[in-house]
C-alpha cells in the first residue's frame, strides 16, 4: 500500500467515513477518544476494507452513526445522537474493542509498504497528554524507535492488544483489540523490546 497517496476527493474536508461506493453493512463499530471527548459510534467503510485504510486516507471530519457520549471510563450516557462529525485532528486515538475488530489484516507502520522487508511485532508505550498506551505495533526490522518517532506516515498508527490507562484517574483502565495513535497528539514514546539480543527488554513500570 502507497501511504503516500494522496486521499481520494470522497474523503475530503466534507467528511469521511462515505462514499459513493459504500455497500450496506460495510461498517466498524468505534471509540473515539480526545482531550474533551469520548464516544462510540459506528463509522462506514465505504470504498475500503480496513479501518487502518478508512482513516489514513481521509482527511477533515469523521463522520459517525449512532454515537453515544460516553464517560471517561468508558461507560455510556443516555446522549446518543444519529450523527456526529468529529474533527479528526482533535482525537487522539480511535479504539475497537477486541470483540469488534475485524479479521482483516492491520496495515504495517513505516511508511511504504514493502512486501519483501520482514516486519516483526514489538511492544511499544505511546504517550499522549491524556492517557499511556501500551500493546504490539509491528515495523519492519531495520526501526528504531527514533526512526518510528521522526516518520510522518501513517498519521494515525495502528497498534494492537492495547491497554489504555488514563493519567488523570490511573484506576481508568480500558482495553482495545486495535487502536489508531494520532500520531500529532503523541508526547513520547519508547520501544519495550529491543531489537539487540535475547533477553534484552524494556521494563515499563505503571
Amino acid at each position: 500500500m502507497d501511504w503516500g497517496r494522496s486521499p481520494s476527493p470522497d474523503f475530503m474536508p466534507g467528511g469521511f467515513g462515505q462514499s459513493n461506493e459504500e455497500g450496506p453493512g460495510q461498517s466498524e463499530p468505534i471509540e473515539l477518544v480526545g482531550p474533551h471527548l469520548r464516544v462510540s459510534g459506528d463509522v462506514a467503510l465505504g470504498r475500503f476494507n480496513r479501518l487502518s485504510d478508512l482513516i489514513n486516507h481521509g482527511r477533515g471530519y469523521i463522520r459517525l452513526t449512532d454515537a453515544k457520549l460516553l464517560r471517561r471510563n468508558g461507560d455510556p450516557t443516555n446522549l446518543v445522537v444519529p450523527e456526529l462529525m468529529v474533527n479528526q485532528d482533535e482525537v487522539t486515538f480511535i479504539g475497537q474493542r477486541p470483540e469488534d475488530v475485524s479479521n482483516r489484516p492491520t496495515a504495517a507502520v513505516g511508511g511504504m509498504d514493502r512486501p519483501l522487508m520482514t516486519r516483526i511485532p514489538r511492544q511499544l508505550v505511546i504517550f499522549t497528554a491524556g492517557h499511556t498506551l501500551t500493546g504490539t505495533i509491528h515495523l519492519f526490522s531495520e526501526t528504531d524507535v527514533a526512526t518510528f518517532v521522526d516518520s510522518n506516515e501513517p498519521r494515525f498508527v495502528p497498534m494492537i492488544q492495547v491497554v489504555a490507562r488514563s493519567l488523570a484517574d490511573r484506576r481508568v483502565i480500558s482495553h482495545f483489540g486495535l487502536v489508531l495513535v494520532n500520531r500529532t497528539q503523541m508526547t513520547a514514546a519508547s520501544l519495550l523490546e529491543r531489537s539487540g539480543g535475547a533477553g534484552e527488554t524494556g521494563v515499563f513500570v505503571e
